[in-house]
């Protein structure tokens, strides 16, 4: 009976590992992204709570509301897994075939053989976050007055609003926009869990980051400079990712695997063109 079964799993490890599979992902990934163009363009509110809600209980309500729209994007992570599967397959193969022949290279030429296996399985690394950011991540909602406090989920620190400072436009060539306020800035005075107290100014692109919690600025008020009279405000989004560590690891492996196959690269290269030249001068001695 075993012996019946390891034929079969060695020739299903053979076509995961298979170049042709990889082609044929690659060609249904490109028309799925077509179609899922056509869907987005045409229905762009069905997605955009994607963000927030996580991908689980978007797809029980939203992505159930409008199957048809939606089936593009299931497809699409069917696709993506069988993908990484082949990726993964194919990586492991050629790193046992290196390994089978470690012996006939030094090891500088060794570890360079390595560097475009290290990137691929740091892509992979990469799209574990993100299936993590959009399976566990956890998004909360809130909004801050000046000199009020937010506590962030789970006891995890708190949010004081100290101060709204602007840098309102001020120039002469769009007299439409004078005085209306083009980078908002949010005083905030962070308290950790474990009572450490820290100052630190929110703005867009500019998240703070406390007790794990990533804390960005979606909202403002007021808009123009002339509105101060108005009683400032700031709505928050708090986002806890999982999968920002899966990143980060990914890139830093992704540079280690460059940094290891562009050395290979050059000797191969130079390698190339000192072979080049005595060919070019054996052809004008025939001339």
């Amino acid at each position: 009976m075993l012996m019946s079964v390891k034929p079969f799993f060695t020739r299903l490890w053979k076509a995961l590992a298979s170049i042709h599979l990889s082609l044929i992902l690659c060609l249904l990934l490109a028309a799925d992204a077509v179609w899922g163009y056509a869907c987005i363009h045409r229905q762009t509110a069905l997605f955009i709570p994607l963000n927030d809600m996580g991908l689980i209980p978007w797809a029980r309500t939203w992505g159930q509301s409008a199957p048809a729209t939606s089936a593009w994007f299931f497809l699409l992570l069917i696709l993506l897994a069988l993908l990484a599967l082949n990726t993964l397959a194919c990586t492991l193969e050629r790193l046992r075939q290196l390994w089978a022949v470690r012996t006939q290279f030094s090891l500088c030429r060794f570890l360079g053989k390595l560097g475009p296996h290290i990137m691929h399985l740091s892509v992979l690394l990469i799209l574990l976050g993100y299936l993590a950011s959009y399976t566990l991540a956890k998004t909360e909602h809130g909004v801050l007055l000046p000199g009020r406090s937010l506590d962030l989920p789970g006891n995890a620190g708190k949010l004081h609003f100290t101060a709204f400072a602007h840098e309102a436009y001020q120039g002469k060539r769009m007299p439409l926009f004078q005085g209306e306020v083009i980078r908002p800035k949010a005083l905030l005075r962070l308290e950790a869990a474990d009572g450490t107290v820290r100052e630190a100014a929110l703005g867009f692109n500019r998240p703070v980051r406390l007790g794990g919690w990533s804390v960005h600025l979606e909202e403002f008020a007021p808009k123009h400079s002339g509105g101060m009279g108005l009683k400032p405000r700031i709505d928050l989004k708090m986002r806890r990712d999982p999968g920002v560590q899966l990143y980060f690891a990914g890139i830093l492996l992704f540079c280690l695997g460059l940094g290891l196959y562009l050395p290979e690269r050059l000797v191969q290269e130079k390698h190339q063109e000192t072979h080049k030249k005595p060919l070019q001068g054996e052809t004008g001695r025939q001339k």
